[in-house]
């Protein structure tokens, strides 16, 4: 049954008039918006960088508990959230913090707030923590003090020179493997990809952490398998003896609609997960799931409706051997015309003399 519709849905999509390389020029129109909105927003606002980048407020409670009990851990942390969320802070990483004196302790991180919310904060955490204590114990068992962002240029600047090696590795290796073009084009698209991906950040004002910067890495491994598929496709398809005289636009094209359908399925199960990815009671992962879900939905895009128009313009051995063939085609229809000229007056002027 599962058979009959995935080939039913092969079959419709192969069966269709749409052309996905020849309407290159109308699937750029939607990044070339995105390109002039995003440089637009991130020239204004620029991004919108979290506390991993530019630091914050951090909020530190001792507790008497055990807080590796779950149920502990949880009353603690819904306390926690109930006064930031009285004081209008949304608490953004909690953790379990060793001390070395009374107690273990939980931690929040928030995005920096003035002095006066600080004083203020600090005031209701003990009356809800250690409203008991005498004033030292106080100052000892809650502190809410500033940090600076853990992300340096160093450690984007190894991120994007990671990414880059990896473009340039994987260009290499298909250009070996399927050629000059293909090479050309799977590293065109990498780099296109994460330009979108980049700007698109920029519009949605998605909140740049650390975890972020995982989707750069996910979007680059996802594009280059989606390359190195589309490109075996294209392979496979050159090599058959139905295709021969296919142009450029013809077997890229072709080799879209026989992948659409498997590239499709794969596409939905990476959003699912990515979904997933956002309830999980983790910052670190939560907040790779919106970067995610973007980097799927841009290279499902930009390997159905770019990258074929992209390679059958730039597919020039092909376009050449195929105009070679036509004009040899031309060359024999056109002496096999001049033969029937010549041949035709002899049969007239044999059919006179018999009469």
């Amino acid at each position: 049954m599962k058979n009959n519709i995935f080939t039913k849905m092969k079959n419709n999509v192969k069966n269709t008039n749409y052309n996905f390389s020849k309407n290159l020029f109308y699937h750029l129109i939607a990044p070339m918006v995105i390109a002039v909105v995003g440089l637009i927003l991130v020239l204004c606002l620029n991004f919108n960088f979290g506390i991993d980048f530019k630091g914050g407020t951090v909020a530190t409670v001792v507790v008497e508990q055990d807080l590796n009990d779950a149920n502990v851990y949880k009353d603690t942390k819904e306390q926690l959230n109930k006064v930031l969320k009285d004081n209008k802070v949304c608490g953004l990483v909690y953790q379990k913090v060793e001390t070395n004196y009374h107690g273990n302790a939980i931690s929040v991180k928030f995005e920096t707030i003035s002095d006066e919310l600080r004083d203020t904060l600090r005031e209701d955490l003990v009356q809800a923590f250690h409203a008991d204590a005498t004033e030292a114990d106080k100052e000892i068992f809650v502190k809410v003090d500033s940090f600076k962002g853990s992300v340096d240029s160093g450690i984007v600047l190894s991120t994007a020179l990671a990414v880059l090696i990896a473009i340039i590795c994987a260009m290499i290796y298909v250009w070996i493997r399927f050629g000059v073009s293909a090479g050309f084009v799977t590293m065109l698209m990498a780099l296109f990809n994460n330009s979108l991906l980049l700007l698109l950040l920029g519009i949605t004002r998605v909140r740049l952490e650390i975890g972020t910067m995982a989707g750069f890495g996910f979007i680059t491994v996802y594009s280059l398998i989606s390359s190195l598929i589309y490109f075996t496709k294209v392979n496979d398809n050159v090599k058959q003896e139905k295709y021969a005289k296919a142009t450029n636009m013809e077997l890229a094209n072709i080799s879209v609609k026989d992948m659409i359908v498997v590239h499709t399925i794969f596409a939905w199960i990476l959003l699912l997960l990515a979904l997933f990815m956002d309830v999980v009671p983790f910052y670190m992962i939560s907040s790779t799931s919106i970067p995610l879900m973007i980097a799927v939905v841009v290279v499902y895009l930009s390997t159905m409706y770019i990258m074929p128009g992209i390679w059958s313009r730039t597919y020039l051995k092909r376009r050449v051997k195929v105009k070679q063939e036509k004009d040899k085609q031309v060359v024999v229809e056109e002496k096999l015309a001049e033969e029937d000229i010549t041949k035709a007056p002899e049969v007239i002027v044999e059919t006179e003399a018999k009469e």
